[in-house]
């Protein structure tokens, strides 16, 4: 390639094309790898999986119930979604399971209508059983946004966890 002079008396060639290039591939790799490891899913729990959510949701597993995927949304404002199933009975699960304060969600409709449907869509278990068709919905203090689903499913029940440190 020629060699041209800008105005300035700068000259522009190749190795300043190539290296701009390979600038902007090194910015966007560090982009998507940041973004990749905010986002953490786990499916098989074991103690370090069983102790994060012991710390940042304040649930204990005991007894039957199992959990089955724990989704974390990390970042300045954490999310939380954790899937549990075989659990005996809801209230049981709060009073020995949870370590803190909740009350019930008298209306469940305030989560339904609140905002568009993919904010509704948070307490709906595998995008299958939305928050409308629950059992009971228990609004915990722990974080600004937290809520406790539970579904009927056959002889026990099964929960969505979904909370927002906002």
């Amino acid at each position: 390639m020629k060699r041209e002079k800008a105005g300035d008396g700068a000259v522009f060639g190749w190795g300043c094309l190539i290296a701009i290039l390979g600038f902007v591939v090194f910015v966007g790799i560090v982009i998507v790898l940041g973004m990749r490891s905010m986002i953490r899913v786990y499916t098989s729990f074991g103690d370090k999986e069983m102790e994060i959510i012991n710390q940042r949701l304040g649930i204990t597993i005991k007894g039957s119930t199992t959990p089955v995927k724990l989704k974390w949304i990390r970042g300045r404002d954490p999310d939380y979604e954790l899937w549990l199933e075989n659990i005996d009975d809801p209230e049981e699960f709060m009073e020995n399971c949870y370590d803190g304060t909740y009350s019930v969600v008298e209306n469940k409709s305030d989560l339904i209508e609140f905002g568009e449907k993919e904010i509704s869509a948070s307490y709906d278990y595998n995008s299958s059983l939305t928050a409308g068709s629950s059992y009971i919905i228990y609004n915990c203090d722990r974080y600004f946004e937290y809520n406790i689903a539970f579904y009927k499913d056959g002889e026990s029940f099964k929960a969505k966890v979904y909370a927002d440190d906002r």
